[in-house]
């Protein structure tokens, strides 16, 4: 791991707050990468250089000079069981002695958590690739690709689920993160700015609540699950997915799933220009009252006593309004076929 010129600075200043002398951090190579003395910055440092070559503190003294190395005391520190850098502080060093524990450990909980870091990020842009590459049928290299699903444990024949989820804001974020691993989810990543892809295996997916999940991100996201297909169709999935979210967005609801029957899912992949179109074809004759009483009469199953009675009138009126719109529309709202155009067309009518 190297250490950035970012990190070194901090390191360095943290270490100065404490010891209050002045203080380097030191490659293994010998280079002063940070310095509370910016002159120092880029310059050999023997002491240090041999320092991580020894694995072992060295004092320098005036019986124990070292080319660019002023009277003090240099401590490697160690990661991973090796030495990847040493702090230096100037002084005394006998006075410095004690101090040394204590700088060593500092500068070892900055490095640690670079590395972590790193590690995290390497991580998520492996994640990153794996998701795309599946979700966009897209694999750019191959054997790189082999080898997340061997670290994964996966294989093109398993069995997946993706779900799109889309943030009203970035506020749910790490309660996706958390929510998602509490369920023993694998495959799960943000993509900036607002949306969240997780694939399910059937393990994770047996553990999720349609139900919990609408309650707990209510008002916060919309969902699209699409359905299970193998690894290598995942594509198929994520675009059932979308589908699902459309749906959801315009039916401001937290979750939709693409497996539960619905024309409306399929009227989602229609451009809304022909939407438009198809239905003005039927409805554009008609008085909002009129689509208004047609709506609840396909609610009603074309049922007029259940309709008539949810819309507070007569049979006889409820049936002079259907024959008004028969009459305009050219179509019979009491045919099975013709009131089918009649449900699509209201489905479409924005």
């Amino acid at each position: 791991m190297e250490v950035s010129k970012t990190l070194a600075a901090q390191i360095v200043h943290a270490v100065y707050e404490v010891v209050k002398t002045d203080t380097n951090l030191i490659s293994p190579s010998g280079h002063i990468v940070g310095s509370t003395d910016p002159d120092r910055i880029g310059s050999f440092h023997a002491a240090g250089a041999y320092a991580a070559k020894t694995g072992a503190p060295v004092f320098v003294d005036e019986a124990h000079p070292f080319e660019g190395a002023k009277p003090g005391i240099n401590y490697p520190i160690f990661l991973n069981h090796a030495p990847i850098a040493v702090i230096g502080l100037t002084g005394d060093p006998e006075a410095l002695k004690p101090l040394g524990f204590l700088i060593t450990k500092i500068t070892e909980v900055f490095l640690k958590e670079q590395q972590l870091n790193e590690e995290l990020a390497s991580e998520s842009r492996a994640l990153h690739y794996l998701i795309t590459s599946l979700i966009y049928d897209r694999i750019q290299d191959p054997d790189q690709f082999q080898l997340l699903l061997d670290q994964y444990g996966l294989c093109r024949e398993d069995s997946l689920a993706v779900l799109v989820i889309r943030m009203e804001d970035s506020c749910p974020e790490q309660a996706l993160r958390f929510y998602f691993q509490s369920l023993g989810v694998r495959l799960s990543h943000y993509f900036y700015p607002n949306e969240w892809i997780v694939l399910f295996d059937e393990s994770s997916f047996a553990s999720f609540s349609e139900r919990d999940f609408s309650q707990k991100f209510r008002g916060q996201l919309h969902a699209g699950l699409g359905n299970f297909t193998s690894l290598s169709h995942a594509s198929r999935s994520y675009q059932n997915a979308l589908a699902a979210l459309r749906h959801a967005l315009n039916q401001d609801l937290a979750f939709c799933d693409i497996s539960t029957p619905s024309a409306e899912y399929l009227l989602e992949a229609i451009p809304g220009d022909m939407k438009t179109l198809f239905a003005s074809q039927l409805l554009d004759g008609l008085t909002e009252k009129e689509c208004s009483i047609l709506r609840t009469y396909l609610s009603c199953n074309m049922s007029l006593k259940n309709a008539a009675d949810a819309l507070f009138i007569h049979k006889n009126t409820l049936q002079y309004h259907l024959d008004r719109i028969a009459e305009k529309s050219g179509k019979n709202p009491r045919n099975f076929q013709d009131a089918f155009l009649f449900q699509l067309a209201l489905f479409c009518h924005i």
